[in-house]
């Protein structure tokens, strides 16, 4: 599953709070990330996408349950996907 953060999450805007709050540089998160400091900062103007499993790692970094990034990036309940032959939804 891929997050496009340009149109449905203000992700980077979360993640540049938590940068802060924890005092860490771009460099910083995104060498513990394992990305490059360029690719941590398109995340956080909202540039590119990216997967659950880089979200993951971001939210192993700043100690904070994935659902709670999500929540804080003016999360829409409109972005909810039906399935409708299995009930279930996603986002």
């Amino acid at each position: 599953m891929v997050i496009n953060a340009s149109q449905d999450l203000d992700i980077g805007n979360t993640l540049r709070k938590y940068r802060n709050k924890y005092n860490y540089t771009q460099q910083y998160a995104a060498d513990v990330i394992g990305i490059s400091r360029v690719a941590y900062r398109k995340w956080e103007n909202n540039e590119v996408d990216f997967s659950l499993s880089q979200l993951g790692k971001i939210a192993e970094l700043y100690e904070i349950p994935i659902q709670d990034i999500i929540i804080q990036s003016d999360f829409r309940q409109s972005k909810i996907i039906s399935l409708p032959q299995k009930g279930h939804k996603y986002f």
